[in-house]
């Protein structure tokens, strides 16, 4: 059996969950030695970076070039669609959408969530930008229960042809680097993206009308970007001092030693396909407060904080209650050991291994 996939994902993402879940995959199937190859001529991807080379058809590139970046999708796509036909694989695993794939041999994607279809419905004009894809695949990997039941609700694809395969939270580790030594005072974590849909702002609306959670707690974010003159704008407006606001970039050790460190994980989203930090963070005995959706429910059970949406009230109690307590009575270890059983690396890889095999024969 050999597996094939693109470039996709690792053009689009320096670090990212989704990348992250790819790396992880190619991790194991190094581990049992099976036959794969990632063409992807060009990649800015820092976790693939890491892998070893055998496999890795490309060089990694910093993007650091003004004006390519078109020339460099442009080259990855032509040079991925040559070397895909060229090598006949038994399967290819997509790992992001296009328009512009054409059906070469059994074919499988993964559906992350249906954000867009979601937030389009909202507006009043519903797109479907995975159609292509999601007619084209012979099996579609999805990443929850709650994704596999909006992609039916949306795609109207029959069940037989969908699979849920969950993503862990034991990664496989980049190099180690020096962590930061000047990260001793309390602060709330948030971890990645802050596009509208994560609801950043009403976590800091609510960080702001608490003087007990901003006079004693500072927010380190951690990802997505450095912040925006529209962020920096809501917290003059919401007169909240820059300085209490850290933003750190790095790789999965130095996540880890911040979820370690955190007084709680803070995560406000709308929607999600998944909540790979709510894992993560159970992992490293860091309590979680999350918005009350059916995903996170699906993911963190009892296991932990939930706040409603609407209620920026109910959001800093939730806050307050977790900070002020015990850290032994935050966390019930039982629930995150069963928590760990589901969601780990070597379930994901054997039950992927598992899709690929059916699908070829």
């Amino acid at each position: 059996m050999k597996i094939a996939y693109d470039y996709k994902i690792f053009w689009n993402q320096k670090y990212g969950g989704i990348s992250r879940y790819f790396v992880n995959l190619f991790n194991q199937l190094n581990k049992n030695q099976i036959d794969y190859v990632v063409f992807a001529p060009f990649y800015k991807n820092k976790f693939l970076k890491e892998l070893p080379k055998n496999n890795i058809k490309g060089k990694y590139f910093d993007d650091k070039i003004p004006f390519t970046s078109n020339l460099f999708q442009f080259l990855n796509e032509k040079i991925c669609n040559r070397e895909l036909k060229r090598s006949s694989p038994d399967l290819i695993h997509y790992t992001y959408y296009s328009k512009n794939i054409q059906k070469k041999t059994k074919t499988v994607i993964t559906v992350y969530d249906l954000i867009h279809e979601k937030m389009s419905l909202e507006k009043g004009k519903i797109i479907l930008p995975k159609k292509k894809m999601i007619e084209m695949a012979d099996h579609i990997i999805c990443i929850s229960e709650t994704t596999k039941n909006e992609l039916i609700n949306f795609y109207k694809v029959d069940e037989k042809k969908i699979s849920v395969t969950y993503l862990g939270a034991n990664h496989y580790f980049l190099n180690n680097t020096n962590l930061p030594k000047d990260i001793n005072f309390p602060f709330l974590l948030y971890v990645g993206s802050r596009l509208k849909y994560k609801n950043f702002d009403f976590f800091v609306k609510a960080y702001a009308k608490s003087t007990k959670i901003n006079k004693n707690f500072k927010i380190l974010l951690f990802g997505g970007g450095k912040l925006t003159q529209k962020e920096k704008d809501l917290l003059s407006e919401l007169k909240v001092d820059e300085h209490k606001i850290i933003q750190l970039e790095g790789n999965d050790n130095l996540l880890n030693f911040l979820y370690q460190k955190a007084s709680a994980f803070i995560f406000p989203s709308v929607y999600e396909g998944f909540g790979l930090p709510i894992v993560e963070s159970l992992k490293n005995k860091c309590p979680v407060v999350c918005s009350k959706i059916p995903i996170f429910e699906e993911i963190g059970k009892n296991s932990v904080n939930y706040f409603d949406l609407k209620d920026i009230d109910n959001l800093i109690d939730t806050i307050l209650k977790v900070v002020e307590q015990e850290k032994k009575e935050k966390i019930f270890n039982d629930n995150i050991n069963l928590i760990m059983e589901k969601f780990n690396w070597e379930n994901c890889f054997e039950k992927t291994i598992k899709i690929y095999k059916n699908t070829i024969n």
